[in-house]
């Protein structure tokens, strides 16, 4: 569960291109990341996992009409990292700390490995949360 310093901006489970290339975002949720200001089209999120280790992901956006953020750099080596297939959720959090301000919002991922059996998703184990 999230904590109340954190909310959840999505959950997503995950496909062929999210695994071996990029993590693209819902559209929709543009407001929960910062701010593309001018020629900008991309930021870097400082993105911790569960275990308290920091990923820096570069997020971008398309220059034009159709902004669809995506994650991609440092994305598929934290995929390998954590042994990350086809069906596997992610649960990706915004900060809430007053401290943190615009610029410094931290974001938090969570993942829910898939239960698979002869190739098929059954279920889901518990999602890994931060320790405490």
């Amino acid at each position: 569960m999230a904590s109340r310093s954190e909310i959840l901006v999505f959950s997503k489970e995950l496909t062929k291109t999210d695994v071996r290339k990029r993590m693209s975002i819902p559209t929709n949720k543009l407001p929960h990341l910062p701010q593309f200001q001018g020629a900008c089209h991309a930021v870097v999120l400082e993105v911790e996992d569960e275990r308290g280790q920091v990923w820096n992901m570069r997020c971008s956006i398309r220059k034009r009409k159709y902004l669809k953020p995506v994650i991609s750099s440092s994305w598929v080596a934290f995929a390998r990292s954590k042994n990350l297939g086809i069906g596997d959720k992610i649960f990706f959090y915004r900060g809430l700390n007053d401290e943190d301000g615009p610029s410094g919002v931290k974001y938090k991922i969570k993942v829910q490995k898939a239960t698979k059996v002869f190739g098929a998703i059954v279920g889901y184990g518990s999602p890994v949360h931060a320790a405490t």
